[in-house]
């Protein structure tokens, strides 16, 4: 049985962040961490994993309290060099910034948000209105794999992928699947992960 209990981090200025965690129940050689942001998966479990699911508010306003909590978790459970994230809409927007931030090995973007509206009075920084911003030559990055929406006017994903291209960064439009189901896509994106790591 998986760990159900509601957990939380707090930073100095009284900030939190809530989330469930379910360590992986069977211990091997690969024991990787995935990150899922999505608010309409807010409990998932698999054997082989350990499962981190921020609950509410994942995005720029707690944003160093969860690369905090990514780190503490991967520390813990021995997994900094197996870190992987899953999110959907404007979650794939925080798991791209998240998988950047922590060098995540791969990041899986479904229908992802790439450049956000200015908007008077919040503390996002310009930078992190627009993903790009964070893409250059130098800095190893993870391995992205994004997914469209078809029912979006302007591309977001192409976008990405373009300056992706541009700076010569792993990333891939051809993996998407095909399940309506939530659960069930996320399982099938870790069998990627798990094939995508044995290949090396």
């Amino acid at each position: 049985m998986g760990n159900e209990e509601i957990l939380t981090i707090e930073d100095d200025k009284n900030q939190k962040l809530f989330y469930r965690f379910t360590p992986a129940a069977l211990i091997s050689n690969f024991v990787p961490l995935i990150v899922i942001l999505d608010e309409k998966a807010t409990h998932f479990e698999h054997k082989m994993w350990n499962v981190l699911t921020p609950l509410d508010h994942f995005g720029s306003e707690n944003k160093a309290l969860l690369q905090k909590l990514i780190e503490q978790i991967a520390e813990e459970y021995e997994c900094e060099d197996h870190i992987y994230l899953y999110g959907s809409g404007m979650g794939g927007y925080d798991a791209l910034l998240q998988g950047i931030l922590c060098r995540a090995n791969a990041v899986y973007a479904d229908a992802p948000r790439i450049r956000l509206e200015e908007t008077k009075g919040t503390n996002t920084p310009a930078k992190e209105n627009d993903l790009t911003n964070f893409l250059n030559g130098t800095d190893a990055f993870p391995v992205f794999y994004l997914c469209k929406n078809e029912n979006v006017l302007e591309d977001e994903t192409a976008y990405f992928a373009d300056a992706c291209k541009e700076y010569d960064i792993n990333v891939h439009l051809d993996f998407c699947p095909k399940s309506e189901d939530e659960t069930q896509i996320i399982k099938e994106v870790l069998g990627f992960f798990e094939k995508m790591a044995s290949e090396g």
